[in-house]
Order: structure tokens, then C-alpha cells, then sequence
């Protein structure tokens, strides 16, 4: 249910968007000028009921500091969004017309939270005592170099800030002053697309200037439940047709892509990224099949099985390791074109080395769990849960065995009790000390002096063959 002053009905929404789709899109706000005494809805009771008691305070004080500051200071973007969709906001962002870092750093003093200062893009982010997170801006207009590159800022006005934004249901703003308490401003009409459940941009060169929002538009689409409006599907297109993506740097493309797979909506947004051809652009395969949505619909059961999160970055490489084996993308190609952490990429490798070639101790009819063991040892959770997704019930059973009962099972002698022994030190020592393991993991009554024994027949057995062949 959105919050409105007055009613749209779809026919009203269809009826607009075919007087705009055929203009170049380069939307002109409805007023371009900030008047927020001007007749506004005023979003304060929406305010009051959806934000809890410490956020609706926090928005007061700021207000309140903005007045004694001789500033301006809006909620703007995706919290009015919310709040005019009906769902309460823990985190919020607030634009400043004036010195927005200086208006961070009171705000910083008087809620003691920590402040991290981003003089370039004149942002800085706040981390309340109770963990939320509030991002504060000074009002700044973006320019591009050249298509993909990052904007270079300057401070403006709010009108100019959210005419800078990515689609119009983000560029909406609340007043904050106390003069002026809970007056929306939606210059691009914003409301309406969210009554239409639209995904608008605000000019016809918005996915060239910045090509993360046709991944952006995707996570609004599946996480709203909206769809592109006609013309801006058609720019999309148009833009990824023209490897708009390749003008991002692998950082910026990972940066965009991994936290939508991180997410509950993984499957769907992989959906539709297919869909539209931006799997393809990140070499991760053309159109979802049947058959690989199912697999990536398993990957929450998955990591649940192995009591695991079933969001965050290691479901993230999951969905993107199946994707890419999918695809037949191998690891240097994905990791040139989505940049990953040194970790990430070591999962993602065994992860696809294992896709490609699962251990045969998953589909044979009997396994030892020592077998076992040693089959799975190199699996991480990613290559867990992206082989369980991929199994028959079988190794979906064989998998949990590992992870869940034998994964951290350790031999009870160590190097030293192999040197106490009279052991030689050598090379040989981490075969003895596994097949100590193995023989713990086959037999669960195998006690210490029965694990040691095996150790050192090991290492005598080597030893012989060393003196054989000498």
C-alpha cells in the first residue's frame, strides 16, 4: 500500500509513460526549484508510525542541529521510498544543502557514533552506539568524464542532487527543518512510479554515465516487485547491446552484482539478469534454463543443511561458482571480469575445479568415511554447498556426513609423539599423520597407541623403500 495524497490508477500510469517513452526521456523535474513551503503532501505521521521511536528522534535532532547550523537537511532516497511503500527503515540517508561533512561531524558529536569521512564525494558515514548506520551528503551534482568512469562532485542544490539520481522512485526527499517537517518533495514524480510499480530513469543516458544501474534497475525490479517502464527497458537494452558493462572496472562490477546475489532474491535476480543479457555480459551464461534454476533454488537448502547463513558473501560465491560452471566460464576469465578478494578466489577455484570434476566417493555405491574424508578435505563451505546443490540425494547425504560429523575430526598423535617415537624427521610425516586419521576415522574405537602404530608403519614402510632403491 503506498501513502498517497491522492490516487493513480494503472490506466493513469500507462497513459503517462506513453506521452514520455517517445521524448528522449530527459525528464524535467515538475518544479525545478525547492519550495518546500510550497502545498506538499507531508509524510510526518508516516514518519511517526513506520520509523521506531529512536529513528523518528534521531530525524528531530537532526532537524533541529540543521536550524541552529543555518542548513537545509532532507531525508532523501531510499528511506522516503520506503516509507511511501509502507516499510519501516533502520538505516537512513540524509542531503545537506551547505557543508554536509560538517553537518556529519556535529551529528557524529551529538549521538556519539563513529564517523568515516569521504572528502572526495563529500559523504560521510555514521555507525550509531546500537549498530544502525546513517550516511549524510552534502547536495552535489555529478558529472562523467567519459561513459563508466566515477563522478566527479560539486556541491549543489538539492533539486540538482536528486536530478543526479538513478531512477525516479530514489529521488524523492523530506524535509527535515522544523519550519518545514515532513513536506515531500518528489520533483520527477516519483510516487507515481511507485503506484505503477515502475522502474524509471531520469534521462536517456543514465545507464552509459553509470552502467551499474542496469544491474541496480535488476535488484529494484525483483526486490519491489516493479518491471521497467517501456522506454527504460528499452535503454537498458540498448546499453547492454553496447557492452556498456565493459566500461566498469572488475571492482565496480563485483561491487554491483555481489551483494544482489548475496541476498534472499539471488535466484530471482539471476533470473532476470539472464533474462536480459547481463549474465551474458559477465560471462556467467545467457538465459536461466529450467534446470539451472532449480540447482540455484537449492543453494538456500543447502547451506542450511551444512548450518551455514543462507545470505551473505559466502551464498554469494555459491550462486556465482554455479553460475560460471553453468557457463563453462573458467576462473581467470570471471575473475578478470568481477574482481574478487584473495580468499574468494580460492573458494571459487576449488569450487569450479569440483564442479567440473566431483569426487567420485560421492556417487559410488559404498564409501569409508576416511575415504570420504579425504575426498572432501580441500572443500570449503562454498564448494559444500555448490556440489550439495548440484547432487542427487545420495551425495547430498554424503556431503552433510562430511561436513556436519567428519569435517573436524583430528588424528590423536601428532609430530612430536612421531618424533618421541624415534621418528626421522622428513617429508613423510603428513602421510603418517593422515593415515593416523584414516585409521580413526574407519574405526571410531581406534585409540591412540592403535593410530601411532599405523603412523609409524608408514613411515617404516618408507623408509625401506627408500633403502631399497639406494
Amino acid at each position: 500500500m503506498i501513502w498517497s495524497g491522492r490516487t493513480l490508477s494503472r490506466n493513469a500510469c500507462a497513459e503517462r509513460d506513453v506521452a514520455r517513452k517517445h521524448s528522449r526521456c530527459d525528464l524535467a523535474p515538475n518544479d525545478h526549484t525547492v519550495d518546500m513551503n510550497a502545498a506538499a503532501d507531508n509524510l510526518s505521521p508516516v514518519m511517526q508510525q513506520l520509523l521506531d521511536s529512536r529513528r523518528y528522534q534521531l530525524l528531530r535532532e537532526a532537524g533541529e542541529l540543521a536550524e541552529r547550523m543555518s542548513v537545509d537537511v532532507c531525508l532523501v532516497g531510499g528511506p522516503v521510498r520506503d516509507l511511501l511503500l509502507g516499510r519501516p527503515q533502520l538505516d537512513l540517508d540524509l542531503v545537506v544543502e551547505g557543508d554536509g561533512l560538517g553537518f556529519a561531524e556535529a551529528c557524529a558529536d551529538m549521538w556519539g557514533a563513529q564517523l568515516s569521512r569521504h572528502e572526495s564525494f563529500m559523504t560521510a558515514g555514521l555507525v550509531l552506539p546500537d549498530g544502525g548506520h546513517i550516511d549524510i551528503a552534502t547536495a552535489r551534482q555529478e558529472t562523467y568524464e567519459r561513459p563508466g568512469a566515477l563522478p566527479t562532485v560539486k556541491p549543489a542544490t538539492l533539486a540538482e542532487d536528486l536530478a543526479r539520481r538513478d531512477f525516479t522512485v530514489n529521488a524523492l526527499a523530506v524535509a527535515l527543518n522544523a519550519d518545514k517537517w515532513g513536506q515531500l518533495y518528489d520533483p520527477f514524480d516519483g510516487r507515481e512510479d511507485l503506484q505503477g510499480g515502475l522502474i524509471r530513469v531520469l534521462h536517456d543516458g543514465s545507464f552509459l554515465d553509470d552502467p551499474t544501474r542496469l544491474v541496480r534497475a535488476v535488484g529494484f525490479e525483483v526486490r519491489l516487485g516493479f518491471s521497467l517502464e517501456e522506454h527504460t527497458l528499452a535503454l537498458a537494452q540498448a546499453a547492454i547491446r553496447q557492452s556498456a558493462l565493459e566500461l566498469l572496472s572488475p571492482q565496480r562490477r563485483a561491487e554491483v552484482l555481489l551483494p544482489l546475489l548475496r541476498g534472499e532474491y539471488a535466484v530471482a535476480v539471476s533470473v532476470r539478469m539472464g533474462e536480459l543479457g547481463l549474465l551474458e555480459a559477465m560471462h556467467l551464461g545467457g538465459p536461466v534454463s529450467d534446470d539451472l534454476r532449480s540447482v540455484l533454488g537449492q543453494v538456500a537448502d543447502a547451506l542450511e543443511t551444512l548450518g551455514a547463513p543462507q545470505t551473505g558473501q559466502p551464498a554469494a560465491l555459491v550462486y556465482l561458482g554455479l553460475l560460471a560452471h553453468e557457463a563453462g566460464t573458467d576462473l581467470a576469465t570471471l575473475t578478470g571480469c568481477l574482481q574478487v578478494a584473495t580468499e574468494a578466489r580460492r573458494s571459487l577455484r576449488t569450487a569450479l575445479a569440483m564442479l567440473s570434476s566431483p569426487p567420485p566417493e560421492l556417487s559410488e555405491s559404498e564409501v569409508s568415511p576416511a575415504d570420504l574424508y579425504f575426498a572432501l578435505a580441500k572443500a570449503d563451505l562454498v564448494t559444500a554447498a555448490a556440489l550439495w546443490a548440484r547432487g542427487d540425494a545420495a551425495a547430498r547425504r554424503r556431503i552433510a556426513w562430511y561436513w556436519l560429523d567428519l569435517r573436524d575430526v583430528r588424528a590423536d598423535v601428532t609430530g612430536e609423539d612421531l618424533l618421541a617415537a624415534g621418528a626421522t624427521p622428513g617429508a613423510g610425516f603428513a602421510a603418517a599423520l593422515d593415515e593416523a586419521l584414516r585409521v580413526k576415522l574407519n574405526d571410531a574405537a581406534a585409540g591412540r597407541e592403535e593410530q601411532l602404530k599405523a603412523a609409524l608403519d608408514v613411515l617404516s614402510h618408507d623408509s625401506e623403500t627408500s633403502d631399497s632403491g639406494s
